[in-house]
């Protein structure tokens, strides 16, 4: 089967039980958290995959690895993940799950990259800037690539503003 396919089922399924009893959010909160902690913990992977850890051990394993109080239906849904011989899929889940819930909530997602750290301050000024031309929500997404050398980079759905530097530098590398 494919991959796609069953992330997609079992994320629906996951979001359709957390609407039912009004947990969506605090589920997608958990999975973002989730994610991020999966992402730095590459041998977590392998380690699901690994035929000689019981059931039980895989499910202390992602209990511990959201690195948050997990709840009631994370663990459910964990469980069932683990008797289902799902949970080499589990990021695949929690990705298609977040996505899911930005569509049927109408939350935009936006990236912006800068050289250094924002202050909160200066975040907080570009997010009312953004939010003037989005009619729904916004999650902002931030991230630091100091190759940008300076100024922003500001991604949303297809469009893109590049205010950094490197990007000036190359557009002046193109005109010569």
């Amino acid at each position: 089967m494919n991959e796609g396919l069953i992330a997609r089922r079992y994320a629906l399924a996951l979001l359709r039980v957390a609407q039912k009893y009004d947990v969506a959010e605090e589920m997608y909160q958990k999975m973002k958290v989730f994610e991020q902690n999966y992402i730095s913990h590459p041998d977590l992977h392998r380690a699901l995959l690994n035929p000689v850890l019981s059931p039980r051990d895989k499910e202390q394993l992602l209990t511990i690895a959201i690195g948050i109080e997990p709840g009631t239906w994370y663990i459910r849904a964990v469980r069932l993940l683990i008797k289902n011989h799902r949970e080499g899929y589990i990021r695949m889940i929690c990705l298609m799950y977040q996505k899911l819930y930005r569509k049927v909530y109408q939350i935009e997602r936006v990236k912006i990259i800068t050289a250094v750290p924002l202050s909160s301050e200066m975040l907080e000024r570009i997010q009312k800037m953004v939010q003037k031309d989005v009619s729904h929500s916004i999650e902002f997404v931030e991230k630091v690539d100091p190759s940008i050398i300076g100024g922003f980079v500001l991604r949303m759905n297809s469009k893109q503003l590049d205010c950094s530097v490197s990007g000036e530098l190359k557009k002046i590398a193109r005109q010569y």
